[in-house]
């Protein structure tokens, strides 16, 4: 045999290798339900982005803040509650605030909730969110025609 005929074996079983590696990925992630999510309504946001930065624009000229907690887990049901302040740290009272929560490992289940005002000042809600880890909360709060919008994280213990 001649000297170095095995690199092009070894040459087309790396390729082979390569492209048998990429089919069985190809087919896990087809199988998983969360490996091709995409946000909902994304073609009807992509054409409202204009009316949707003016939105943000207009939350943001609100100076509000939100931030956002997550209980401990009892049945697949935690608390949430969200606090809102307007810029000089008063908290917002009488608002409604919608919330969505999404997981980072079940983006294609998403949570929506509708929070309650407390005695103190924030909102707070029972939410089927069974995942401990990062959650994403997106937070909806109107009063009178003031509208709030903001994209929080909470970590869930």
């Amino acid at each position: 045999m001649k000297k170095g005929w095995y690199w092009p074996v070894l040459i087309t079983a790396a390729l082979m290798f390569t492209v048998g590696a990429n089919v069985v990925m190809f087919f896990a992630s087809s199988a998983d339900p969360n490996g091709t999510v995409v946000e909902p309504d994304y073609y009807r946001k992509a054409v409202d982005w204009d009316r949707t930065m003016e939105r943000r624009a207009a939350s943001d000229l609100l100076g509000w803040n939100a931030d956002a907690a997550l209980s401990p887990s009892a049945e697949n049901v935690r608390a949430l509650t969200v606090t809102l302040e307007d810029s000089t740290g008063v908290a917002v009272a009488d608002a409604q605030v919608v919330v969505t929560l999404i997981h980072n490992m079940e983006a294609a289940k998403q949570v929506q909730a509708t929070l309650q005002p407390q005695a103190d000042g924030g909102y707070a809600g029972a939410v089927a969110a069974p995942r401990s880890g990062r959650w994403e909360v997106r937070v909806d709060a109107r009063r009178g025609d003031s509208r709030f919008l903001a994209t929080l994280h909470a970590e869930a213990p």
